[in-house]
């Protein structure tokens, strides 16, 4: 078995590690119509490090074992034709200390069974409860298989279309269910599966609400290593939200130049663009980008773009020059340093927007694209 111990990306803070007891756990897993080859199980372990195992596969069985502090999600998953989670070859599990068996079949990962989780069970119970799941299920399949013809005949412009048609018909399934997961986080005070879920409703609720239902988690859930998380980054998003004052970094643009947000203050706005040259909604917004910065430039506002990107420094500086997005100032985001300014301003999903105003302040805060024109009529009223 072979393990590769990385740094999580989303540690907490450097003294969370090893503050945790270590619990160990077992999964005895089978696999249908698959004899060989491996079983692949990504998670946090007791330390806070991001842990990618491997098990062989042997006459259809494997097993994994290795120490964790309480309940985590982790991801399982075999030979994939997607690196995204719709593939039919992946699947999230949430696995706890003690023994588990795991039930599983080739090319149907979505229909996995985990015996000896609590919590899984918890989240088995949540998803089968839904009356049209059968259905969903059926319209995920289908866009799996487009995108895998699509990926192989990407010339057909049908498979494509079709793609996107399930998509709309999936759309109204998607939002019942996680209506669903968003109550269940709500009641579910004691579950982990709560604690871990609140960090994308993080991004999606008001912070006020988020705020109300992590103060009603109990104890041992809010000092998990998801709770310590989800504590950090309610207190970064204060710091990062309208009304907060921007908090100062010092970096090195692309040309070289050391600068300071600090510098703006009192002579410009400043549009905080947080983004990577891999996210493709990202790479869309660059054309709104162009317009922005030809439009107010000369009026006072100047776009720093941070991308996370660290390991892809050729990547990024190609993508600035195929974008022709050159003409303002370009960041890395130092992820996994003591300077990450995506952790400074609480940053989870990508594309995410700040617009600080000339007095330092920040004006609004959005993520995607939903709010380009908000932001476009408050710099054309702003910044005349």
């Amino acid at each position: 078995m072979k393990i590769i111990a990385l740094l999580f990306l989303f540690v907490v803070s450097i003294n969370l590690k090893a503050q945790f007891e270590k619990k160990p756990f077992v999964i005895h897993g089978e696999i249908k119509n698959q004899s060989t080859g491996y079983i692949r199980l990504d998670y946090i372990d007791y330390k806070g490090i991001y842990v990618q195992d491997s098990a062989r596969i042997n006459d259809g069985r494997f097993e994994f074992r290795g120490d964790i502090a309480h309940p985590v999600r982790a991801d399982i998953y075999g030979e994939r034709n997607f690196t995204n989670t719709n593939d039919i070859n992946f699947n999230s599990i949430f696995i706890e200390p003690g023994i588990m068996h795991l039930s599983v079949e080739k090319d149907k990962f979505k229909y996995l069974s985990l015996k000896g989780s609590k919590t899984q069970k918890q989240i088995d119970s949540l998803d089968n409860a839904y009356l049209y799941k059968k259905l969903k299920d059926s319209l995920e399949r289908r866009i799996y298989d487009f995108n895998l013809a699509y990926k192989l005949n990407p010339a057909n412009k049908y498979l494509k279309d079709s793609t996107k048609n399930i998509h709309i018909q999936l759309d109204p399934h998607s939002r019942e269910v996680i209506r669903m997961h968003i109550d269940f986080t709500i009641k579910n005070t004691k579950s982990y599966y709560s604690v871990d879920y609140l960090q994308i409703l993080l991004h999606r609720l008001p912070l006020d609400s988020v705020k109300r239902i992590f103060n009603s988690y109990s104890d041992e859930l809010q000092t998990s290593y998801y709770g310590q998380k989800i504590a950090e980054d309610i207190r970064a998003l204060e710091g990062g939200g309208p009304g907060a004052k921007a908090k100062n970094f010092v970096a090195v643009d692309q040309n070289g130049n050391q600068f300071s947000l600090e510098q703006f203050k009192g002579k410009n706005y400043v549009l905080l663009d947080f983004w990577a040259t891999w996210c493709v909604p990202c790479r869309s917004e660059s054309p709104f980008l162009v317009e922005l910065n030809a439009k107010f430039k000369s009026k006072g506002l100047q776009i720093i773009s941070i991308a996370d990107d660290d390991d892809r420094k050729l990547a990024w500086k190609k993508a600035i020059q195929d974008d022709k997005t050159g003409d303002w100032m370009h960041v890395l985001k130092g992820a996994g340093t003591d300077h990450d300014l995506g952790k400074l301003y609480g940053i989870q999903p990508i594309p995410t927007k700040i617009l600080i105003g000339k007095d330092g302040t920040i004006l609004m805060r959005y993520e995607g694209t939903n709010e380009n024109k908000m932001l476009m009529d408050a710099l054309t009223k702003n910044l005349k």
